[in-house]
């Protein structure tokens, strides 16, 4: 890793720890009203429906469910390396849980938590949104998967759809009711680092498996 690259990511580390801290003590910022209020000031049905369906493709079960499928595929194709580390990308859940009980920012005043759901105790705190950093970890590897293992059309079709969800679900938690801006901002910096975290600890398995072959 380069000097740039690693002042990057020490950037983005300290501008999420220092997020996550404002966001402990202050439950709203007042770019958060705004946003919230531009957003759901939307009133296209077509919009709406677009934004709850790339919401609900974020939920625990069936992100759990979408992540054993590509990486049965994987497994089907022989590639168990890729297979273990879309598993592994299911670290996103603790992720996500530790901070939002760290941070213990309350969800905004409009959003009604579902009893029924698994994590109904953590999914009450608002940051980070765990929709967010699951589409940034579990779609952002796989276009990253496809960036160097496929060609053409596939690689085109695939890198699209990833990036595309990934941009999407923010602005939908939003829309929703389920997360302050801030929190969205906040969730796609931890998601970034995570996912970066996870490429690097795939490289270098994949280096290691390599030698082995040669040797």
């Amino acid at each position: 890793m380069n000097q740039k690259i690693k002042f990057v990511v020490f950037f983005m580390f300290s501008c999420a720890i220092v997020l996550s801290l404002a966001a402990h003590f202050f439950a709203v910022f007042p770019f958060d009203i705004t946003i919230t209020n531009e957003l759901q000031e939307v009133k296209n049905p077509v919009f709406s429906t677009f934004m709850q369906g790339v919401s609900v493709i974020g939920g625990a079960t069936i992100g759990i469910l979408m992540t054993g499928a590509v990486a049965a595929f994987f497994i089907f194709r022989g590639q168990m390396l890729e297979a273990a580390f879309i598993l592994i990308t299911l670290s996103n859940f603790v992720l996500t849980s530790a901070l939002k009980v760290l941070v213990a920012r309350p969800r905004p005043p409009y959003f009604e938590a579902n009893p029924a759901e698994t994590f109904h105790l953590i999914d009450q705190y608002s940051f980070p949104s765990g929709h967010v950093i699951f589409f940034i970890v579990f779609f952002g590897f796989i276009a990253y998967l496809a960036w160097f293992h496929q060609t053409g059309w596939t690689r085109l079709i695939v890198i699209t759809v990833c990036g595309a969800l990934i941009i999407f679900i923010g602005p939908s938690r939003v829309y929703l009711g389920a997360h302050w801006a801030s929190d969205i901002l906040g969730s796609y910096i931890f998601g970034i680092l995570w996912l970066l975290l996870l490429i690097l600890g795939y490289e270098l398995v994949s280096d290691i498996k390599k030698q082995k072959i040669k040797g």
